[in-house]
């Protein structure tokens, strides 16, 4: 294992998911309550992100196994996402008028950080041994989370108290995250070396490369049990803070320390249990991690003091990390050699197609309560349900 390359590789994911949680966190506010505009342009941002995503990957994941090389498409793709975030960062700092152009700009660099991960993500296989990659998937997985957390404590100034051009407000804080972003991936951008040697084989068709994909039956299982049980954990995330609200009216900060601390528990969780999935086994370690969250989301969905569900929700952060670096993994162990690109390519369009599914199962489990603290609840129950098919896909993925 190349310690140089790791801590380059995770100096990275540290360094993306900055410049993305302050987005995510400030840009959608700015756009939605100071500019006054429809709460659906910044939805319809991340809708067509993830479907150009979905489009284009396919076609250059293939290009990506045929030739074996990484860094230079990652290069290419970091360089667009720090101009498009830039972009948007200077017009809402000099020029909010320009809110569509904004929002449009937004669109192509969500769509851009999700490439970068095409190359990202298959670097794995390369970095880590076979008897290693969850603890390495691991502390990458926690060098995001704990990016997280800095992008958060460190956005907080710009917005309150200091910035760099004009007075604080939510705008000021998207520029100094995108400096931070570039300033932060540039030693992986410039100092990563693949460590396969290049290949060129023959490129086969989209169809033919999904037939070879699937035609592997644990990765395919794997591959649908991934897009059950991330469907039901990325709804709760993105919800998790008006589920706070409107089940146990808790303040603003109360839920920025909670978030921040979960995220810190998560980090922790993702080295220690990939550790240990490299010991005991990385597909029984994925089984009993959806079997605890079902009991989890159960308890969310039924227990009414908040005090009592403190502990649960920082239990339930630090077994959220270790179920991306642990799924991650295992599609780089099941991949076929000549097709990990692609294979962890379709792991992300999992997630991208659970973006679309989770929130119409939540809004649906919601409007039969109005909004109210039982739909919410309710609605935990049934991402808890989604985990029930998502271990029985699973355990058929288990190689006999």
């Amino acid at each position: 294992m190349n310690r140089k390359f790791l801590a380059l590789w995770s100096l990275y994911d540290f360094a993306n998911s900055i410049v993305m949680i302050t987005f995510l966190f400030y840009f959608s506010q700015w756009l939605v309550i100071d500019q006054g505009k429809p709460g659906w342009w910044y939805n319809a941002a991340l809708i067509a992100s993830s479907v150009l995503f979905i489009i284009v990957a396919p076609v250059m994941s293939r290009a990506i196994d045929a030739t074996g090389n990484k860094i230079t498409g990652l290069r290419i793709w970091s360089v667009v996402t720090f101009a498009t975030f830039l972009s948007v960062a200077l017009i809402a700092q000099f020029a909010p008028t320009l809110a569509l152009l904004a929002t449009v700009l937004y669109t192509f660099a969500m769509f851009a950080y999700l490439m970068c991960f095409l190359y990202f993500t298959p670097m794995l296989n390369d970095i880590a041994p076979p008897e290693k990659m969850a603890y390495v998937s691991g502390i990458g997985q926690s060098a995001n989370g704990i990016g997280q957390v800095v992008g958060l404590l460190l956005s907080i100034p710009f917005a309150t108290s200091i910035s760099l051009f004009g007075d604080p407000s939510r705008a000021a804080t998207l520029l100094p995250s995108t400096l931070l972003f570039a300033i932060l991936a540039l030693p992986l951008l410039m100092m990563y070396k693949e460590t396969t040697a290049l290949r060129v084989v023959a490129s086969a068709s989209i169809k033919e490369t999904i037939s070879a994909i699937f035609a592997h039956k644990p990765l395919f299982y794997v591959l649908l049990s991934y897009f059950l049980f991330s469907d039901a954990l990325l709804t709760f995330a993105n919800n998790f803070p008006l589920f706070l609200e409107v089940v146990h009216k808790v303040s603003d900060t109360i839920k920025s320390l909670l978030t921040a601390s979960i995220l810190l528990f998560g980090a922790i969780g993702a080295v220690v249990i990939g550790k240990l999935a490299d010991r005991y086994g990385r597909m029984k370690t994925l089984q009993y991690l959806l079997g605890v969250w079902f009991v989890i989301f159960m308890l969310f969905g039924t227990v009414d003091s908040f005090a009592i569900l403190v502990p649960i929700f920082l239990f339930a952060g630090f077994l959220f990390g270790p179920i991306w670096s642990v799924s991650r993994a295992i599609v780089g162990e099941l991949a076929p050699p000549h097709l990990v690109a692609s294979s962890y390519s379709y792991y992300v369009l999992a997630e991208r197609f659970a973006t679309f599914i989770g929130p119409i199962v939540w809004s649906i489990v919601i409007t039969q309560f109005s909004d109210s603290s039982m739909g919410y609840q309710m609605a935990m129950i049934a991402m808890g349900l989604l985990m029930i098919p998502a271990i029985v896909y699973l355990r058929r993925a288990v190689v006999k």
